[in-house]
């Protein structure tokens, strides 16, 4: 953990937070820079942006702050209950709370673990740590600041789990034992808040222990929003320990999220139709309900290849998703490792191709528009690929000579 001092003199140096230090002052609203920004400073990792306590009017701080051109003022609290949040939205955000209760003692004392119930003032640079949240950033030991605190907001109980994840932070028995409490509620938190926190997660570089940890809680099934039998809850416990190896914790963590989730759905017998239906029901994007079932249907049809030919239909089907299906692959199936090696080789030239359209394919050979000839162009993509076919000319000459050969099924489900 770096050293509080240090940390605390970065911070106050920072652009925005001298600008802030100023219009603070000069309105006379008492601040702090709160939770996550002075956690993850002591921990060295980076601090995008920064969240402030005010004992005052956040909203004209921040068009104060605005009208020094450091970004635009949004009020974002409009649907929640509570004190006003106003971010200054720039190139380095700042979110501006009016404080919870009339002292940052009380404030911090309503916030989840001890590691975000830390305080800096703006004015005299002391750092208010309440609860002991530096000693347990030191152990890098995630504690409750109170068990009620997680049963008042259950999604700080899949919190927790995330923090296991993204901080390398272990929850003590007792905070163990809160989420254990919390997990009924969970239940009723909005389906976005649950993904945002899921995704976090299961975009990490290691996510097998902190799902371990999220199993042992009872949360699992709340955060996928599934009744899962004991057999099925123990599956999805063990689904993600396969996928901590190289080549998916080598992942940006996009993908790496969508591969683990890929993996989740076919280990608890989700059908890639069923998996879309899911993932849409739980708020996830278009691209997350899109694509993961896609790599569900590509890793599955991987097991079909026998041939060289296979391998490269397989790979130009599959188009940006190969790599990550043929991971998924070779977790399913670990005797495939030489079919996924070679997969990903493939994968990762770029094919052969041949400048053919469509209207090349309907005048050279005569034929109407339709299926036909998007089957042709298919064929003559795979021939490209594999060598066969090198230019128009070759290819004109190999059309003619495919034309009347029946369809072949494409061994990847179209979608």
């Amino acid at each position: 953990m770096r050293p509080v001092e240090r940390v605390i003199a970065s911070l106050r140096r920072r652009p925005e937070i001298r600008a802030l230090s100023r219009q603070a002052r000069a309105l006379g609203i008492p601040a702090w820079i709160v939770g996550g920004a002075l956690r993850d400073a002591l921990l060295g990792l980076p601090v995008p942006e920064i969240d402030i306590a005010v004992a005052g009017d956040a909203e004209g701080l921040a068009r104060a702050l605005a009208g020094e051109g450091l970004g635009t003022a949004v009020f974002v609290s409009r649907d929640r209950p509570g004190p006003r949040v106003f971010r200054v939205a720039g190139r380095r955000p700042l979110d501006i709370a009016e404080l919870e209760g009339n002292t940052i003692e009380k404030d911090l004392g309503r916030r989840d673990f001890t590691v975000n119930a830390l305080a800096l003032s703006l004015a005299t640079g002391e750092l208010t740590d309440p609860f002991g949240g530096v000693d347990d950033l030191a152990r890098r030991r995630l504690r409750a600041v109170h068990p009620r605190n997680l049963l008042s907001d259950p999604l700080r109980a899949l919190r927790a789990a995330r923090f296991v994840a993204t901080h390398a932070l272990a929850p003590d028995r007792g905070t163990l034992a809160a989420a254990r409490r919390a997990a009924a509620g969970l239940w009723l938190v909005a389906p976005e808040r649950v993904t945002a926190e899921l995704w976090k997660l299961l975009g990490a570089e290691s996510a097998q222990p902190a799902w371990a940890w999220a199993a042992r809680a009872g949360l699992l099934p709340a955060t996928l929003g599934l009744r899962l039998t004991p057999a099925k809850a123990r599956r999805a416990a063990r689904s993600l320990s396969a996928l901590e190896r190289g080549a998916v914790r080598a992942l940006s963590p996009e993908r790496r999220r969508r591969v683990r989730l890929a993996r989740l759905a076919t280990r608890l017998g989700l059908s890639p139709r069923r998996t879309r239906s899911w993932l849409k029901a739980r708020r996830a994007g278009r691209r997350e309900s899109d694509e993961v079932p896609r790599l569900q249907e590509l890793a599955e049809s991987a097991r079909t290849i026998q041939t060289r030919r296979d391998a490269w239909r397989w790979v130009l089907e599959a188009g940006p998703l190969a790599t990550d299906a043929a991971a998924l692959f070779l977790v399913s199936r670990p005797s495939g490792e030489r079919l996924a090696a070679r997969l990903r080789r493939l994968a990762r030239r770029p094919p052969p191709r041949v400048d053919v359209t469509g209207d090349d394919v309907v005048r050279w050979l005569g034929i109407r528009p339709g299926p036909e000839v998007g089957r042709l162009l298919s064929e003559l993509r795979l021939a490209a690929a594999m060598g066969t076919v090198c230019n128009r000319r070759e290819a004109r000459t190999w059309l003619s000579g495919q034309a009347e050969e029946p369809s072949r099924p494409a061994i990847i489900s179209a979608h």
